[in-house]
């Protein structure tokens, strides 16, 4: 019990931005957990056991994951810990179809908070995402992996109508991870999850551990649990952002021939200019509109050219 009363003390002083909300959540979840394993404990059953193992990560338990390097549509991605992580580049959104779904790191996807979904970045990590249409930024939480490869981020719905591209479903944005409250979040993540946790956890007495009785010991709060319903503070930045134009970037062509083949066959009508390099040659359209960019990037991938990338200058 000490040290879910210290892990919530380390997150309400050090984490400026985890908020209270959320803290409060993963002791409540944290409690389900007490109670259920001390009563699985208390059966010696091999089947039981066996379900313990199982439920060392349970429904109720996010933890701390970076991930194997994996491929979307033949494009590979290499996840790792990047604390200087800076990109820009598009920006889409998720709905209804994922709210509520687990995520990669057991984690819940909403389309009501502040969160997104990311290729490479460790979850959980926070991040600042600005609309470099409007200059518009807000600080989100990464909790999942995101699926696509013509966006390098995707985020909640309530994301995207606070940043203003919500009916046009896409925006250019600047990505930059937030190093501290993001080593905070791993810290957090892994503590819950460290072994000596949960032997302090099947230790614990089963009674239910509310969150006014844990107000009471560190006369942290004035108002009881029953009547507290906390509301995230939305912090909505702005600031001054460059008339960016969008370009696709499409390499590794055997010849000029080759370039002038795939334009006939995929109709293109929007400008374009060609490069000799070395032994290849690279094909660059634009300026385009972000849909188009999305489209034509997705095009390109599905006729094999893998290292084709949407550049904004």
């Amino acid at each position: 019990m000490k040290l879910i009363i210290s892990l919530f003390f380390f997150l309400l002083i050090s984490c400026e931005q985890i908020s209270k909300e959320e803290v409060i959540n993963t002791i409540e979840n944290t409690k389900d957990t007490i109670v259920e394993k001390t009563i699985k404990s208390n059966d010696t059953s091999d089947k039981v056991k066996i379900k313990v193992e199982e439920d060392k990560t349970n429904k109720n338990s996010i933890f701390y994951l970076i991930g194997e390097p994996y491929f979307i549509e033949g494009v590979k991605y290499v996840p790792e810990e990047n604390y200087s992580y800076e990109e820009i580049g598009l920006a889409t959104f998720y709905d209804k179809d994922l709210h509520n779904k687990r995520t990669a790191n057991n984690d819940l996807n909403k389309v009501t908070e502040l969160l997104g979904r990311h290729k490479t970045l460790p979850l959980p990590s926070i991040v600042k995402i600005t609309n470099l249409e409007n200059g518009l930024s807000l600080t989100i939480k990464i909790v999942d992996r995101h699926d696509d490869n013509t966006s390098i981020i995707q985020v909640s719905r309530k994301v995207a109508q606070l940043l203003r591209f919500y009916k046009n479903k896409i925006t250019k944005a600047k990505v930059e991870i937030l190093s501290d409250p993001s080593r905070q979040w791993k810290n957090v993540t892994m503590s819950i999850n460290d072994k000596d946790f949960n032997n302090t956890v099947e230790s614990a007495p089963t009674e239910i551990v509310s969150i006014s009785d844990i107000d009471e010991d560190l006369n942290t709060f004035e108002d009881k649990t029953e009547d507290i319903k906390i509301e995230q503070p939305i912090e909505l930045g702005f600031e001054e952002v460059d008339d960016l134009d969008l370009y696709l970037h499409v390499n590794n062509f055997k010849n000029y021939q080759e370039i002038k083949n795939i334009i006939n066959e995929i109709n293109l009508s929007d400008k374009y200019t060609s490069e000799n390099i070395g032994n290849f040659f690279k094909l660059i359209i634009g300026p385009i509109d972000n849909k188009t960019g999305d489209k034509l990037l997705s095009t390109f991938i599905g006729k094999g050219y893998k290292e084709s990338k949407l550049i904004l200058n």
